[in-house]
């Protein structure tokens, strides 16, 4: 956990380090901290990661099969991995999952090559977006603060947030500046530039689609409907991926398309499909779910909303069906 606030234990446990918060504007006392006889402030004193949800970038670097060690995706060994066919040695997919990646792929090293310039323009992206917030507001970066949202899950499995990240109202004097500044999250920005795929996982679906993701009457097929199609948020952000598709921005690029999914790529590393089933968001009024393996057949990646396999019998209950 060197330099890391959050993280996970050999065991997998999530774990964290903290020292004493403050008290106004010092670090308080051990009496000034404990509110009572279960809550003490504390405060992080190391980096934490936050993984921004509702969106998927290409991967700057990821582990090649059978390593735990992130290697570049400029690395020559992922163009190796790739043109070798080393690729769909022992890949656990579906028969039909397996072809579409090979007609995709076609054993080309220029998959990892345009991975990896895609991921340098997402980072590029994200960094100018920063950056210029920060210079309107006049503050030394130490004091520049930054405001996170987060859905039901807090953390994911690597021990990062996973969160929504604004630049803090806070940090302009004037109103009308940080209304216009803090109106997107960093989250929407990047999908509007193109530079992020929408990664729509249940339940984690708020600000998109604000309610009780477990609430029975919101997962009935009627009511999830409704709720979907009723939400300006959902919508928004969905017509800003079109908008960015229909602009050739990004990933969307006609004469540099992204040619694997970031997603994928991870699936193709980790030699298994996560354990997800899928909603199609264009046809709205079904009642039925379909297997991840089936995901390539929604090809728009607004439309596709991931529910974790954990939860399929909360959705059977409330009276949907998985369709093969």
């Amino acid at each position: 956990m060197s330099n890391t606030a959050l993280g996970l234990s050999s065991s997998g446990f999530k774990i964290g380090s903290s020292v004493p918060g403050y008290y106004g504007s010092r670090v308080g006392s051990l009496r000034q901290l404990v509110h009572d006889g279960d809550t003490i402030n504390v405060r992080l004193p190391d980096n934490i990661g936050l993984r921004f949800l509702g969106i998927d970038s290409p991967e700057v670097s990821f582990p090649l099969p059978g390593s735990s060690a992130f290697v570049a995706l400029r690395n020559p060994r992922w163009a190796e991995f790739f043109a070798s066919g080393k690729w769909r040695k022992n890949l656990n997919l579906p028969g039909h999952l397996l072809e579409h990646l090979k007609a995709r792929i076609q054993d080309s090293a220029e998959i990892a090559h345009n991975h990896a310039r895609h991921a340098e323009r997402a980072e590029r992206s994200l960094e100018a977006a920063l950056q210029t917030d920060f210079e309107q507001s006049n503050r030394p970066l130490e004091e520049y603060r930054l405001f996170m949202a987060f859905a039901y899950e807090f953390l994911d499995a690597t021990g990062r947030l996973l969160g929504y990240l604004h630049a803090d109202e806070h940090n302009f004097s004037d109103a009308a500046k940080a209304k216009q500044i803090t109106a997107l999250s960093y989250n929407e920005r990047q999908l509007a530039a193109g530079t992020a795929l929408p990664y729509f996982i249940w339940p984690n679906i708020q600000p998109f689609l604000r309610l009780n993701p477990f609430a029975y009457e919101n997962l009935r097929p009627e009511q999830f409907w409704k709720n979907v199609q009723g939400s300006a948020r959902l919508k928004k952000a969905r017509r800003s991926v079109q908008a960015a598709r229909k602009a050739g921005l990004g990933v969307f690029d006609p004469s540099d398309p992204l040619l694997l999914e970031p997603f994928e790529l991870r699936f193709i590393s980790r030699r298994r499909l996560p354990a997800r089933l899928l909603i199609d968001l264009s046809q709205p009024g079904t009642n039925y779910l379909l297997p991840l393996e089936h995901y390539y057949r929604i090809p728009h990646a607004e439309d596709r909303l991931f529910v974790p396999a954990d939860f399929r019998p909360l959705f059977e209950h409330a009276g949907w069906s998985v369709r093969d």
